[in-house]
């Protein structure tokens, strides 16, 4: 950690006199890709201790350690000061430990910036570790934030073997003072002084929100020269971001604001009520199916009546007929021999039999056929509010970028993430239905990259498309006000939801225009 006016643990001299940072740009990934983490407790198992190794004529010893946190797969952010030795000399190595695990697990630098203050190393062997999720959101002064590392002052006499073994990382939490343009170095460079406790040590670690997602990377610590109230400073997640675009790497990426305890409690009770007019509409559904059935079991129930009425009647009026028939012929008076008896009209009986017969098999073949009809009626598609994600596109999802489709994709990685409902990625970010209604989509703002993201998810293929458009000043500000205006909130869940983000969507589709700087296609499957 860099404290004015001291010498910090792992190079901090070298860091004063490089430290020259780029202006703030933000680079994005997927909106929820990976399984993201969405508490402080889930970010801590992200968090590394970084650990300089020197080889010395008297074996390896611990020269000086820091703080990281994992960004994608088997990759780690830290400050660049607390590698700088290993950098400079090759008697020198870096291992990271996690918080979980065998120990020390040897890593390679592979990006090394000191004018941003920052390091990408790549460690190998080990748990899997979930990447944590970066925010894009603006933060503002007074939001609750935690400091997430391994500061010095929690290991005072702890022996070089207790800093290599596996050991939660410690927490502090505090707000937001204020927000800077310039660093303490005086270099201008986008900054969050924040009251959240740090000390060495603590370099490299996370500024997280109260969600846990990353808000800058701790890289300084300061003192009032009269009052001695300390500070510490991160530089925010726009510089971390365009560091990681710069190697290539497609971190995990939130453009959805931490709510406050209040906005929690209420979306929780919206999310409350939107279950119950669910489970009311589902019941309802039941009730008017079972409703139906009843309809159709008594139309039937008459149709049989009918039938067995009519069957009784015909079969009454045969007896009937042949007993009049009899009776009739019996009273004739015997003709004379030469003289041709009187003809029963057998045949005009005969059809009115028929007719009856028929006209009762017509009437119940109707009625049957009403019932029929009844019991499919409404039962057609599923309308638009209702529609879900085909079953195949659920769960545990994998991803394999299509380089030879894509457009820009050097050095992007394979992802993967959960799908449910229509269409909720991570259970936390809403994609929402296109005007065809086959896709999938959610556009955002990239504040520090000055661009309009367009994520797209098409179920039926797999696809997933990522294309990033270039914002003008004027475009980039008018969309920043349509996000600020937007109804669409953090969640899948709450009245209106879905309604929402598509109104969000409309708007900044508007801003898209021209052919996008960069194209990523991905395939994706379900996971075994």
């Amino acid at each position: 950690m860099i404290a004015l006016g001291q010498r910090g643990s792992g190079g901090d001299c070298l860091a004063f006199k490089t430290l020259r940072f780029l202006a703030a740009a933000c680079a994005v990934a997927l909106a929820g890709s990976a399984a993201a983490q969405t508490s402080v407790d889930e970010a801590e198992r992200g968090i590394v201790r970084v650990v300089v190794i020197a080889q010395t004529s008297e074996g390896r010893m611990l020269h000086g350690s820091g703080s990281g946190f994992v960004v994608a797969p088997h990759l780690v952010v830290t400050n660049a000061h607390v590698v700088a030795p290993a950098r400079e000399s090759g008697d020198y190595g870096v291992a990271v430990v996690a918080p979980d695990g065998d120990g020390l697990l040897p890593a390679t630098i592979v990006r090394y910036s000191p004018l941003s203050e920052l390091a990408l190393l790549e460690f190998r062997g080990g748990p899997d570790i979930a990447p944590l999720t970066i925010s894009t959101v603006e933060p503002q002064s007074g939001d609750g934030v935690v400091a997430l590392g391994y500061p010095d002052v929690d290991y005072q006499g702890a022996s070089g073997a207790d800093l290599l073994r596996p050991t939660p990382p410690s927490r502090t939490s505090g707000q937001i003072a204020s927000l800077r343009d310039r660093a303490p170095t005086g270099d201008p460079i986008p900054t969050i002084n924040h009251q959240a406790v740090i000390s060495s040590g603590s370099s490299g670690g996370p500024l997280l929100d109260e969600c846990g997602r990353v808000l800058g990377v701790n890289s300084w610590h300061v003192s009032g020269a009269d009052t001695r109230e300390t500070r510490g400073i991160a530089t925010r997640a726009a510089q971390l971001l365009d560091f990681l675009d710069q190697a290539g790497v497609s971190a995990t990426l939130s453009d959805e604001r931490c709510l406050s305890f209040a906005e929690r409690v209420e979306a929780e009770r919206a999310a409350t009520i939107q279950a119950l007019q669910t489970q009311n509409t589902e019941l309802a559904a039941k009730l008017e199916t079972a409703d139906r059935l009843t309809r159709i079991a008594v139309v039937i129930l008459i149709a049989g009546t009918l039938a067995l009425f009519v069957a009784v009647c015909v079969l009454g009026y045969i007896v009937l007929a042949r007993r009049r028939g009899h009776d009739f012929t019996a009273a004739q008076p015997r003709a004379h021999p030469h003289q041709q008896e009187p003809q029963i009209q057998a045949p005009r009986r005969r059809f009115g039999v028929v007719a009856i017969v028929g006209g009762a098999a017509l009437a119940v073949v109707l009625i049957v056929i009403a019932g029929i009809a009844l019991l499919s009626a409404g039962d057609g598609a599923p309308d638009e509010e209702t529609a879900e994600t085909p079953a195949a596109f659920e769960g545990a999802i994998t991803c394999t970028l299509d380089h030879a489709a894509s457009v820009g994709a050097e050095g992007v990685s394979d992802m993967s993430f959960t799908a449910s409902g229509a269409l909720c990625v991570n259970e936390r970010t809403l994609y929402a239905p296109t005007s065809d209604g086959a896709r999938y989509q959610r556009a955002i703002v990239l504040g520090g990259a000055r661009a309009l993201d367009v994520l797209t998810i098409d179920p039926s293929t797999g696809e997933f498309r990522r294309e990033r458009f270039p914002l003008d000043d004027e475009s980039f500000a008018a969309a920043n006000q349509a996000v600020a205006e937007s109804r669409a909130g953090r969640g899948c869940q709450g009245a209106g939801a879905v309604e929402a983000v598509e109104e969000r969507n409309a708007t900044l589709m508007r801003f898209a225009q021209g052919t996008p700087s960069q194209r990523l296609i991905w395939r994706c499957e379900p996971r075994n």
